[in-house]
């Protein structure tokens, strides 16, 4: 078997020595986030004990009583099951949580600054913090999203501080929102950068019994490769934005352009949907921090700004082409179907909708919205809009329909019913996501984005505008 050296980036399964923790390793992670809860309970149903540190009063309020403060399927069970079992724990006390500790992992948030840069004040303050209690020896492993160079400068603060033999590893994630337990348990791929074999293999060893690809690798190897995965989805989405304004020009579907081209091995079949474009807390900021360090090391990113722009102009090409594609004039109603940025989450951060919101409130329209889980903190920041308690009661007297999110109750709508329902018979599917044949039929006046031209002339006359202004 491959063992695979430490910094060469070499894969290979993963041969148990004696330095690698086995189940029941006790391991402290710090941030409850998302990224932090996710990989805190899927360490423990590999038989892991995991103590969970946040200093975020209201979120440890909730966890302390073994629930979850934010919605991602399947979470809330486990979660559940391994804090009434004694196998996670929550606090906010760092001597409490490091006692003891086989390995800490870092999973705090890295917002994006003013200039595009990922912001890491979180990731030094966590690590000062973890160094006051360190034992030595201690491995801390980053798994926020961070600038390529940080593991050498956190390097440097443990090497300084008065705690002998502190390790730093790069563990970047790759979880998806909506599946994170699922791409947790079956990784395509666990990425380990470091610099000492003996760290990274207490690192490697606690996945142990999880399929998919070990690769080791530098730590500015790992951290670069978080940024840039992400950068290769969204260029792929913004890419196919671009042949949908194509499309629509040249009669085409870009659905089928997509199948097409998909089925070349090369490329493959995901990540190639047109629509409103990305969101999310990690494509916008990555991209962004992926140029912003490019820019840092003197080199350009040609690419990545346009992939930015690409998708910034997405919402209002689609606003735009409702409006005139339906005649909405000042005071019309718009029904908003879906406002978390992708199904299977309720975060709000990046998403499209809150961008068409407020663009369609300054064009004077009424706004009726809702979402199986967003709603609530949207309301908090968009307090004008009508939130409706289901698909029906939002239907109710609008003069268009807009869907923004493709959850899977939306696809399986009642669209007869949904038609009765409204004063207007104009729906504009933003995620290409709805058959729109069957709407057609049931006498809708149906809209997509690079679908047989259904935008036609109007979406790209604005295309070709938004290009020459």
């Amino acid at each position: 078997m491959n063992q695979g050296p430490s910094h060469n980036g070499t894969t290979g399964e993963l041969e148990q020595t004696s330095e690698w923790p086995r189940a029941g390793s006790k391991v402290t992670v710090v941030g409850a986030g998302y990224v932090g809860l996710v990989t805190s309970a899927c360490l423990c149903e590999l038989g892991h004990q995991v103590v969970c540190v946040d200093k975020h009063p209201t979120r440890l309020s909730t966890l302390v009583h073994g629930q979850v403060p934010f919605f991602e399927p399947g979470l809330d069970e486990l979660v559940a099951r391994f804090w009434r079992g004694g196998r996670l724990s929550f606090t906010s006390d760092y001597g409490r949580a490091l006692e003891g500790s086989d390995v800490v992992m870092i999973a705090v948030n890295t917002p994006a600054c003013e200039n595009g840069e990922a912001e890491t004040a979180h990731v030094f303050g966590a690590t000062k913090e973890i160094l006051q209690h360190a034992e030595p020896g201690l491995v801390i492993a980053v798994k926020s999203t961070v600038p390529v160079g940080t593991g050498d400068l956190l390097a440097e603060l443990a090497k300084h501080s008065a705690v002998p033999g502190v390790e730093i590893v790069s563990n970047p994630e790759f979880l998806r929102q909506g599946s994170a337990v699922n791409d947790f348990m079956k990784p395509d791929r666990i990425v380990v950068g470091g610099s000492k074999r003996a760290a990274m293999d207490v690192v490697a060893g606690l996945y142990a019994s999880l399929p998919g690809t070990m690769i080791f690798c530098t730590r500015r190897s790992a951290e670069l490769a978080k940024h840039a995965a992400n950068a290769f989805l969204a260029t792929r989405i913004s890419l196919m934005n671009e042949l949908a304004a194509i499309c629509d020009a040249a009669q085409a579907d870009v659905t089928e352009v997509s199948q097409i081209v998909g089925a070349d091995h090369r490329i493959g079949p995901y990540y190639l949907q047109a629509g409103l474009g990305w969101g999310g807390s990690c494509l916008p900021k990555d991209v962004m921090a992926l140029a912003a360090s490019a820019s840092s090391f003197g080199c350009s990113a040609l690419i990545l700004d346009a992939v930015s722009q690409v998708n910034s102009r997405q919402p209002d090409l689609a606003i735009e082409g409702l409006r005139r594609a339906a005649d909405l004039q000042a005071g019309s109603t718009i029904g908003v179907l879906g406002l978390s940025f992708k199904p299977d989450t309720d975060d709000i951060r990046g998403a499209p909708a809150l961008q068409i919101i407020r663009r369609l409130l300054e064009c004077g329209h009424t706004i009726r919205a809702h979402d199986p889980q967003a709603i609530e903190p949207v309301r908090a920041l968009l307090p004008e809009v009508g939130y409706c308690l289901d698909p029906y009661h939002l239907a109710e007297g609008c003069d268009a329909l807009f869907l923004v999110t493709e959850w899977r109750e939306y696809l399986a709508l009642d669209w007869t019913r949904m038609l009765a329902r409204m004063r207007g018979e104009t729906i504009l599917d933003g995620r290409n996501a709805l058959d729109g044949d069957i709407l057609t039929r049931t006498g809708f006046t149906y809209l997509s984005l690079g679908r047989r031209g259904r935008f036609g002339s109007e979406y790209q006359s604005l295309v070709e505008s938004e290009a020459v202004a």
